[in-house]
């Protein structure tokens, strides 16, 4: 009896464990100017350490066009996020069916690379928006998620995200480098050293007094 309620809280608490964290698509303005490219980002937030990955999407290839983003490799592929270790990925399947509007990612580290966790981008996804674009709908039907010893994650899909198009909109911007939040914090620690030194360094300003005649 103690075996089965041991093994019952085991799998209770794997099953717990795989609900933290969520992934999702995320873009830096869902309104775009039709006639141009835009990105939508696959993101994800809080997740426990995993090795590889599977994911599967959908959009409409009757409004947008899918944007290949490796014209060297046969077929259309979507841009590697930095998750997952860049270094030592092995990339399975990464495929957009342009007719479909089904795209298919599947990876996983190789050794050395040490288990991801946390929040990164898996992926992103580049769009063009032809001149008759008003609205179109990106979702996330698969995403399970593999650990080193072979325990699986499977995540829910989240609602779709909706992009709208006018001619009047702005064209999205170009995504900037990314840098990390920890290099952000210490270029300014040091712009902010540099600033009291000079401050310091400064001469005090000389002091004039009256001489009576």
């Amino acid at each position: 009896m103690n075996y089965i309620v041991c093994i019952a809280t085991l799998l209770f608490s794997l099953s717990a464990f795989a609900e933290q964290g969520r992934i999702y698509l995320s873009t830096s303005d869902p309104q775009i100017k039709t006639g141009s490219e835009f990105y939508v980002d696959v993101m994800v937030e809080n997740l426990p350490e995993v090795y590889g990955m599977q994911l599967t999407l959908t959009y409409d290839a009757k409004s947008i066009t899918f944007v290949d983003q490796n014209t060297k490799a046969k077929g259309a592929q979507l841009e590697q996020g930095n998750f997952l270790d860049e270094k030592h990925l092995y990339t399975l399947r990464n495929q957009a069916d342009t007719q479909t509007g089904q795209i298919q990612y599947i990876a996983s580290q190789v050794a050395p690379a040490k288990s991801a966790a946390g929040n990164g981008r898996i992926a992103r996804l580049y769009f063009s928006a032809p001149d008759t674009a008003s609205r179109t709908e990106l979702a996330i039907t698969l995403a399970e998620f593999g650990t080193r010893s072979g325990e699986k994650y499977t995540y829910t899909s989240q609602a779709p995200l909706s992009i709208s198009f006018a001619n009047n909109y702005q064209i999205q911007s170009k995504p900037g480098a990314g840098l990390p939040l920890w290099v952000l914090g210490l270029v300014t620690a040091l712009l902010l050293i540099i600033l009291c030194l000079c401050l310091l360094r400064r001469p005090p300003a000389a002091k004039h007094t009256d001489q009576s005649a």
